[in-house]
């Protein structure tokens, strides 16, 4: 008699081949991490600009370039630290980020200001600018405060924020396709061996 031969059945799933139940999917960082790395670009490039605005000074001083140094500092603070901070995931650097561009965006706004309108004061705001000309402002300053703004406000930043790693304990033997072990069964184990016998008594006392 043959027997017809099935061809052989797949295996059960391996531990962890699926999430566990109820497990929520992490956020995506992208527009967080783009955030902290504009912000830390603008504070470096604040930097610089603190940096040529204490070389204008060394030759003459006068009141719009302090204040222009003063700016500068204060942006490159808020943007390096909210930078930073953000990158860390943590929610101070998404604060210190947005008040970092709005500054930089409120800066602009008004050097465009004074000089359309002729105003007698004028201070001078991202000191590299005293190198490359004025319209450097419109160019490397504002679209990328713009941008790091934006970033730092849309909810997917925040989310990604707030998002807290799952803690990791130890998960219990799972009886994949198995049911549970019934009570009143012996608990599964190596066999017992048995103890040694007791020797018969000898033929001739039968």
């Amino acid at each position: 008699m043959t027997f017809q031969q099935y061809p052989p059945q797949g295996g059960y799933p391996q531990a962890g081949a699926y999430p566990p139940p109820g497990a929520a999917r992490q956020p995506s960082g992208a527009t967080g991490i783009m955030a902290g790395i504009f912000a830390i670009l603008g504070g470096i490039w604040f930097l610089a600009g603190v940096a040529f605005h204490v070389i204008e000074l060394s030759h003459y001083v006068i009141s719009f370039l302090v204040v222009g140094a003063a700016l500068d500092l204060l942006t490159a603070v808020l943007l390096l630290s909210g930078g930073i901070l953000l990158l860390l995931r943590k929610g101070a650097g998404r604060v210190l980020t947005v008040i970092g561009a709005g500054v930089t965006l409120g800066c602009v706004a008004l050097v465009f200001v004074f000089r359309a309108t002729g105003s007698f004061f004028l201070f001078s705001y991202s000191g590299v600018t005293l190198r490359f000309g004025f319209g450097w402002l419109l160019i490397v300053v504002l679209i990328p405060a713009i941008a790091t703004l934006v970033l730092a406000l849309i909810p997917p930043t925040a989310r990604w924020i707030a998002a807290k790693k799952p803690p990791a304990t130890a998960m219990p033997p799972q009886n994949f396709g198995f049911p549970p072990p019934q009570p009143g069964y012996p608990p599964a184990g190596p066999p017992s061996v048995p103890g040694p016998q007791q020797p018969g008594p000898p033929p001739g006392q039968w």
